[in-house]
């Protein structure tokens, strides 16, 4: 058999050399086009978390206090004595018994001998009082506030205040005589109020203020008031209804923020707005009451 010449073989298969170029064209382009659905596919590699250390907590600044020498030095006046308390001369370590007050003890917060509250339900008249160490409660003063009770110091017998409602025993009564020293006259006397926010005060009532500011403190308690960490102004809890400040319009859970245009975030603050009070003919005061500002205007004649 004879040998065809390579020339007539080639020609002969050309066409199955042709077919096998173009099935290893089609297989390298299958795989490319694999490659790069593969990648499209594939999900995207998580970014690196960065791992945050924790933020150190704010340093709080102890709340401002007046200090009550300090004021002492700058008025004139003599510091006030210890409240007397009740009466009878109790016995304090003795073990407190339920109180003989129709009360109702609703809830505590403790901060401290300066800054717990209790909210005490009267049940006489379906009213909350918020009370202080020091305060008064209906006929009592309050010895101690714990959490789940009050101590309080009720004609001359430790009683407490919980929960459960007074019995309504009645307390013994003291026999011990008390020499009370004549009052100079209501307080208010002097004030008239104009429209809600404005009053016309005597001037006899803004010295008389001045220069009884220990029998003045025992009107009210005043503590600073803090929003964010920062102080604001000085808070009044527990106001007697006689006092002078319900005289003028000023109710508890009040947050005196500026007098005269001066902030009251500083007791020396605090101390320069008294000096300059004494002959001024007009006090502005700025209250934030509930979250509303308020501005009470006294005109002093």
């Amino acid at each position: 058999m004879a040998t065809e010449p390579m020339e007539l073989v080639l020609g002969k298969y050309f066409w199955a050399v042709q077919l096998a170029c173009i099935a290893l064209a089609a297989l390298l382009a299958a795989k490319i086009v694999n490659l790069f659905v593969e990648a499209a596919l594939s999900p995207a590699p998580a970014p690196p978390v960065a791992t945050l250390a924790p933020r150190p907590a704010a340093a709080v600044e102890p709340p401002a206090l007046l200090d009550p020498e300090r004021l002492a030095r700058v008025t004139g006046l003599t510091l006030p004595a210890e409240p007397i308390g009740d009466d009878a001369k109790p016995d304090l370590n003795a073990e407190p018994v339920r109180t003989s007050m129709r009360v109702r003890l609703l809830g505590t917060l403790l901060g401290g001998p300066e800054w717990s509250l209790a909210s005490i339900l009267d049940l006489s008249n379906q009213k909350s009082l918020t009370v202080m160490i020091g305060d008064r409660l209906l006929t009592s003063t309050v010895l101690d506030i714990l959490r789940d009770r009050v101590i309080v110091l009720n004609n001359g017998r430790r009683e407490y205040v919980s929960s459960e409602a007074g019995d309504g025993t009645p307390p013994p009564i003291s026999t011990v005589t008390r020499v009370v020293e004549p009052q100079a006259g209501a307080w208010g006397q002097g004030v008239k109020q104009l429209d809600e926010n404005t009053y016309d005060v005597d001037r006899k009532e803004v010295d008389r203020a001045i220069n009884n500011l220990n029998e003045l403190a025992m009107q009210a308690r005043l503590v600073p008031a803090f929003k964010d960490g920062v102080a604001e102004g000085f808070k009044l809890f527990s106001i007697r209804p006689d006092s002078l400040y319900s005289k003028i319009g000023i109710v508890n859970g009040d947050v005196i923020k500026r007098i005269n245009g001066f902030e009251m975030n500083d007791p020396a603050k605090a101390l320069e707005v008294y000096t300059k009070l004494k002959d001024a003919p007009r006090i502005d005061v700025e209250i934030d009451r509930n979250g509303s500002i308020l501005r009470k205007t006294y005109n002093v004649r």
